[in-house]
């Protein structure tokens, strides 16, 4: 950087904060998440990737915080050149931007046609996850409402209302335990009502996995 009759001009050396990337780019493309985001994980695909992007302080340019510097600097003779800082830039939100891409479902990546940069890809993903949430939720919901044992097994019938607690705490929505058990015991034919007395009558809670305990050994 030179000054030069009060104005300042720039050199391709200069390093502008965003040059810091060239460390970075190499070892992130070795970060790993155990999620592929599909409809049914965005809350823990989430979770996995922004630790991974803040392990190597990329948050800003994964949320577009983070601007790139000029694509060309004028040096102080007045001549124009490539900005290296801008080709490290670019370099690593590419980078970024394929590893993002390469931990989405195959079936969702239509979704990110267009979007070029990191920054557009997860602000593709927020507002797609964004728009079906509620009506996810809602479903959930009701499906939990409505759930019951029939003539499955007491295994099959608990895994059924697990399997839709889980699903609603990845949206956001999570279900305590005592909603749990209460939709457990709700869901149980006639017979089962010595046992749903038992637990809903005990001085001392029963614990959702205590609960269930009791009604397997009910079943058997």
């Amino acid at each position: 950087m030179t000054q030069t009759d009060g104005t300042t001009t720039a050199s391709p050396s200069d390093a502008p904060p965003s040059a810091g990337l060239t460390m970075m780019s190499k070892s992130f493309t070795n970060k790993r998440v155990t999620i592929v985001l599909d409809e049914s994980n965005f809350l823990m695909w989430k979770q996995q990737v922004l630790l991974a992007v803040r392990s190597l302080r990329l948050e800003k340019l994964l949320t577009g915080e983070l601007k790139p510097p000029p694509a060309t600097v004028t040096a102080a003779n007045g001549s124009s050149a490539e900005n290296e800082a801008y080709e490290v830039f670019v370099a690593q939100d590419s980078a970024l931007a394929s590893w993002l891409l390469s931990t989405i479902s195959s079936h969702l990546l239509s979704e990110f046609v267009g979007a070029d940069t990191a920054a557009e890809i997860w602000a593709t993903v927020l507002q797609y996850f964004s728009s079906r949430s509620t009506t996810t939720v809602m479903s959930l919901h009701y499906k939990l409402r409505s759930v019951n044992k029939g003539d499955s097994s007491m295994r099959m019938f608990v895994s059924q209302v697990k399997e839709i607690c889980n699903a609603l705490a990845a949206c956001g929505s999570p279900i305590f335990d005592l909603e749990k058990i209460a939709t457990i015991l709700n869901g149980l034919p006639l017979e089962y009502q010595p046992f749903v007395a038992v637990i809903t009558s005990s001085q001392q809670p029963f614990t959702l996995d205590a609960a269930i305990s009791v009604l397997f050994d009910a079943e058997t």
